[in-house]
């Protein structure tokens, strides 16, 4: 086994890179857990660092003791595919709860075009593992999202809510696209119950019809939280410097790492 002191892990990531599958495994597996982290974190192109996590075969415990910035590149290649799914349900509550704190605010407004690729990501996870996920989200919040995609033919009454007899092929429900409906049925298969509080709460906005008062009531509570939950990492990690404080100071996008280059050739070499 390497020891810690000898280990480089930027030169280690680099030779379990190049080797074939199962060496690689073999390599990355005798190292102990706390190397195997520093690879990881040594790793800067998200591909790469998802290869490396796949060389062991539960990937789970390292990915949750991974930063959540980290997990969240290497997921962020997949948005849209499905296949960030298989992940997905290795994140711990609380690095959930950091991945959208991180991936679905933009300047401090909700993006609901970044929101609605992770839900179509969480509708392929495996169910069980999916009903965790949605006890964590404000339901509410959700409902507004899709307001205007999962239609109500009418106000389903409470009585057929609360006996479970409304799923997501009864005639009193329309949707705008397949998407809206693959998200539904998910949400059926993962939570009945959960899925009978989306359907009520879209019966309420439908008979209010203050979807935006709703939504601008829900970002303002959602971002207050949000803040909160930031600053208490913040200051749990001994981090001094606001969100804001770092946008005014550093132009992320023109920020450069001196593996781009060997990045670039990974990617094309992927291509």
């Amino acid at each position: 086994m390497n020891s810690p002191k000898t280990l480089v892990p930027r030169s280690e990531s680099k030779k379990l890179l190049s080797l074939p599958t199962r060496e690689a495994e073999q390599l990355f597996q005798s190292y102990e857990k706390q190397q195997q982290l520093e690879i990881l974190t040594a790793t800067r192109n998200p591909k790469a660092r998802e290869q490396l996590y796949y060389l062991v075969p539960d990937c789970t415990e390292l990915i949750q003791e991974s930063p959540t910035e980290d997990v969240l590149q290497v997921l962020d290649t997949m948005l849209g595919t499905g296949f960030a799914s298989a992940l997905l349900p290795c994140l711990s509550n609380q690095q959930f709860e950091e991945l959208l704190d991180i991936a679905v605010w933009r300047n401090g407004k909700l993006d609901e075009e970044s929101l609605d690729l992770w839900l179509f990501e969480l509708s392929e996870c495996e169910r069980d593992e999916l009903g965790r996920f949605l006890r964590k989200l404000d339901i509410h919040l959700l409902a507004v999202l899709l307001h205007d995609r999962v239609l109500l033919k009418g106000l389903p009454n409470d009585m057929l809510l609360e006996t479970g007899l409304i799923d997501p092929g009864s005639p009193v429900i329309d949707y705008a696209d397949e998407r809206s409906r693959d998200i539904c049925d998910a949400i059926w298969e993962a939570d009945h119950e959960i899925f009978g509080m989306l359907i009520k709460e879209l019966s309420i906005i439908e008979r209010d019809g203050n979807v935006e008062t709703e939504l601008s009531a829900i970002f303002d509570t959602a971002k207050a939280e949000r803040a909160e939950r930031v600053e208490a990492r913040d200051k749990e990690t001994g981090i001094n410097v606001t969100e804001d404080d770092l946008m005014e100071k550093v132009d992320l996008e023109s920020l450069t790492f001196d593996e781009d280059e060997e990045d670039d050739e990974l990617d094309n070499k992927d291509k």
